[in-house]
């Protein structure tokens, strides 16, 4: 990343070096709490700085909790706020880096780990704070410098190839007023190749609640809200159930979505020019921009931090080329071929596991493991017991407390999190250094639906 997109970066501002994220962070607005702080203070803090929080026990950082989870694992959950521990639903010991960590530095860990998040600690475990995705876009130069990278990125793309998102669409919504049309010159390349994902959409009578739980169950974290006509409303997103219905103390189980969304998003149509499109998420610190098609109903949904990680993904794949080739990959990459992720996916491999397969469809995860070995244990087990029986069956640990899942512990998480720590195997319990409420999928998913959900979610278990 450094290699490719370093030379672009200094010649666009103006020569300067990446920032630090000490230097970003300087005079930002910290988001500290303890593990005995309430959900409900916790989100009242993060609503304020509209950031993460960071739980910090006597001085080290011990946990992570985000908007995300605040919506997943605590509304949808119906938890009582008030009365619940942050250090209950928080995502333990998370990777931290330093504050000289440059921003290029800081996007590329976030790209291979998938995080929109980043705590950042002293060499003697002090926090500083918390970066984000935006965080280090504006760092590196804000709107006016990333519309040139923007443009640069997508000067060479083959307009030749017609692969796009408008293939296996359902459901689309409605829009009462397109967008406006750039006058860009047409060589520019589409919003439709930015692949934007597939609209979540509730309806205006519903409840935050209700909303909240159909996000949960999807993983996703924004949704189109739909008038009584089934036109464009609103959009609400994690951060806005924390930040105007958990801040203020509203009950999300009554609680109705039109009350608490963004109402009239700004929108861009399908054939608008990226850039225009990227740029106006810069600008307004959009991270989700609905896509419409030409009637003016809602087809997609752009995600800004898709976006950066998918043109990463293609500047990574493009190391093995010639310095040249290098380059014309990074003017393409925030563009590029391929429909839908999951209706290329099973087009791609659907025929090739049918013949594999006898003719039969993609096998459900029952089949798969069907005769497995188990690796269930209690928050209790040690974690030299828990190691034991991962090591026998070759798989992550399942943390399960009166038949329900309550935790998942990894091969990764053993090293990070208890023997890089040199924590005492034999005394300290899973439950202390196990990622709580994991996802999960019913035994009927498909080996391609699984496939396609690890891929967006970057789970490499499930």
């Amino acid at each position: 990343l450094q290699q490719l997109l370093g030379p672009l970066l200094s010649q666009v501002f103006s020569g300067q070096s990446s920032p630090t994220l000490r230097t970003v962070l300087a005079g930002k607005p910290s988001t500290i709490v303890e593990p005995n702080s309430s959900l409900q203070n916790v989100g009242e803090m993060m609503g304020e700085a509209r950031k993460a929080a960071l739980v910090v026990d006597k001085g080290n950082l011990v946990g992570i909790f985000g908007f995300k989870d605040m919506m997943t694992r605590a509304v949808a959950r119906e938890l009582p706020l008030n009365l619940t521990a942050v250090s209950t639903v928080m995502t333990p010991n998370p990777e931290s880096v330093s504050p000289d960590t440059t921003v290029l530095e800081a996007l590329q860990i976030m790209h291979d780990n998938k995080f929109l998040t980043l705590p950042v600690c002293e060499v003697n475990g002090s926090v500083v704070g918390i970066v984000d995705v935006m965080d280090c876009v504006y760092a590196s130069g804000g709107a006016d410098g990333w519309r040139s990278i923007f443009a640069s990125a997508m000067e060479c793309d083959d307009l030749t190839d017609t692969a796009s998102v408008h293939s296996n669409r359902s459901g689309s919504v409605q829009h009462s007023v397109k967008s406006t049309r750039s006058t860009h010159k047409k060589s520019n390349m589409p919003v439709s190749k930015l692949r934007p994902k597939a609209p979540m959409v509730s309806s205006s009578n519903d409840t935050v609640l209700s909303v909240a739980q159909m996000l949960a169950s999807k993983r996703g974290d924004a949704a189109i809200i739909t008038d009584l006509n089934g036109g464009l409303a609103g959009i609400i997103t994690d951060t806005d159930v924390t930040r105007r219905v958990v801040a203020k103390n509203l009950p999300a189980s009554s609680t109705c979505v039109a009350d608490v969304m963004t109402a009239n998003p700004s929108c861009v149509a399908m054939a608008d020019p990226a850039t225009d499109a990227l740029v106006t998420m810069v600008e307004n610190r959009f991270r989700h921009l609905p896509v419409t098609d030409d009637n003016g109903a809602v087809v997609g949904v752009l995600d800004i931090a898709k976006c950066l990680n998918d043109a990463i993904s293609k500047l990574e794949r493009s190391t093995d080329k010639s310095s040249n080739a290098a380059e014309e990959a990074l003017k393409a990459s925030f563009g590029g071929a391929g429909g839908a992720q999951a209706a290329a996916l099973q087009q791609l491999l659907g025929p090739l596991l049918s013949q594999a397969f006898s003719g039969q469809s993609s096998p459900t995860l029952r089949t798969v493991l069907a005769g497995r070995p188990s690796t269930i244990v209690s928050p209790t087990t040690t974690i030299q017991q828990t190691g034991n029986m991962m090591a026998e069956a070759r798989k992550a640990a399942l943390v399960v407390e009166s038949g329900r899942l309550i935790g998942i512990f990894g091969f990764k998480d053993m090293m990070t999190r208890a023997i890089a720590k040199e924590m005492p195997l034999d005394y300290t319990a899973v439950s202390t250094v196990m990622t709580p409420n994991p996802e999960s999928v019913s035994p009927d998913t498909t080996v391609l639906e699984a496939l396609q959900i690890m891929h967006d979610n970057k789970f490499l278990t499930l």
